[in-house]
């Protein structure tokens, strides 16, 4: 059945299809609406184990992506623009082979 939503609630129902383990965000629009709509599925219980972790920076929410990751859990975190480049330092760091949990 097609049904007609606004284009971040799409986003987020096609984030909570993934399974992610681990959210962290940090509100900046125009995700805000993205990660508001995630935690409600959290809290609801809609994604299982799922936890949603409430950051103070956009460097820090990729930086526990990233620890998530590391540990083997499906993460997400969202952006916009201006947060990409605060948390650009965190971005590099990401794709380094030392982060890799695999050998």
């Amino acid at each position: 059945m097609l049904k007609q939503i606004e284009g971040s609630r799409a986003v987020a129902e096609a984030l909570a299809l993934c399974r992610p383990e681990v959210i962290c965000a940090y509100p900046i629009t125009p995700q805000t609406h993205i990660v508001e709509a995630l935690s409600v599925t959290v809290k609801r219980g809609d994604l299982g184990r799922c936890e949603f972790i409430n950051v103070e920076s956009e460097f820090a929410a990729m930086s526990v992506a990233i620890g998530a990751s590391a540990a083997g859990a499906r993460a997400y975190t969202a952006t916009a623009s201006q947060g990409l480049l605060y948390m650009s330092e965190a971005v590099y760091r990401s794709g380094s082979p030392r982060n890799s949990p695999c050998p």
